[in-house]
């Protein structure tokens, strides 16, 4: 057989065998930080970040009004419904750490000594495990307290853990915003010294359907730097709707500030300017509404181009600007 078939025969045998461990092999975590928490209301959620591809598809789980937990160093993914039932029926924490460990069966290969867990319940009590292995990585170690447990591996030094708790604590605003500004802090403090490739946020929230929040950066070369824009752009969303409510109701002071929000933690998506646009223009903001346009258009050309064509913009025709951009 010629050279070039071999090596191309080789190469489709490697990616069928490829192909096959994805199916069927969990990605281990084994370099890890990660926060669970719930907050007085009952939401509940975790962040999560990694040198290994997809943390958030095996390693936190959340669950409103009853906790949060996470598997990782060598994961079981098997560990988070199971924790989240130990939890739902009752069982404290250390109850479901220790449960979980007893009915680990060494989990592709491994055994207890490489787990890494931290578990908090919807009433605030948390706790966390890690393993003799997982210690042995690099730094290791974990912290927890009312309503938090922080736990990670392969570290730069316990100022990771120190300053993911500080922040948590200190931090204002959603659980989500909390847990993201804990995942930053860590990060900032030296994170993993294997290095970086995803991250996750996931919040059950107790409204549910899509308050929820689950967010990932599956591959990336700063996925927390990435995670970080995605939930500003959550924000903005959030913004963008809080604005069109206030509007509603005739609140229009309001609602400008609100879209001040949504269009500062844009970071350039098209569908935030878009929506400013509209409003601007129903509330007679037409100056306003042309500068979103603007950048709408630059944003997405053909888009903007449709965006153009609604009967709402009538006010701005006979604009320079405006009928420029609709040729």
């Amino acid at each position: 057989m010629p050279v070039h078939a071999l090596k191309a025969s080789f190469f489709a045998r490697w990616l069928r065998l490829s192909a096959t461990l994805l199916l069927v092999t969990p990605f281990a975590a084994d370099a890890t930080f990660s926060i669970v928490a719930c907050d007085h209301a009952g939401n509940c959620g975790a962040a999560v970040a990694t040198n290994n591809l997809a943390v958030g598809a095996s390693v936190p789980y959340a669950q409103a009004r009853v906790g949060a937990l996470v598997s990782q160093f060598e994961t079981n993914p098997t560990y988070g419904p199971k924790g989240l039932a130990l939890l739902a029926s009752g069982q404290s924490p250390t109850a479901t750490i220790q449960r979980l460990l007893d009915g680990d069966q060494h989990f592709d290969g491994s055994t207890i000594a490489e787990r890494q867990v931290g578990v908090v319940d919807a009433q605030g009590h948390s706790a966390n495990y890690s393993g003799a292995e997982a210690l042995n990585a690099t730094w290791a170690g974990a912290a927890h307290g009312d309503g938090y447990s922080v736990q990670g591996n392969g570290l730069a030094g316990a100022q990771v853990i120190s300053a993911m708790q500080q922040a948590f604590l200190s931090s204002r605003g959603t659980l989500a915003q909390r847990l993201m500004a804990s995942l930053v802090a860590g990060q900032d403090a030296g994170g993993q010294v294997t290095g970086r490739m995803s991250a996750a946020l996931v919040v059950r929230t107790t409204e549910g359907n899509w308050q929820d929040i689950d967010l990932r950066v599956d591959g990336a070369a700063d996925p927390i730097k990435d995670l970080s824009r995605l939930m500003d752009q959550h924000d903005a969303w959030q913004a963008i709707i809080h604005a069109e409510q206030q509007a509603g109701k005739g609140s229009h002071g309001a609602a400008r500030a609100s879209l001040a929000d949504a269009l500062r933690l844009s970071h350039g998506w098209d569908r935030i300017w878009r929506r400013a646009a509209r409003l601007a223009i129903s509330m007679g903001d037409n100056d306003a509404a042309l500068d979103y346009l603007g950048v709408f258009v630059s944003l997405n050309p053909v888009w903007g181009r449709i965006e153009l064509k609604d009967p709402l913009y009538a006010p701005l025709h006979g604009n320079a600007a405006f009928e420029s951009w609709r040729k």
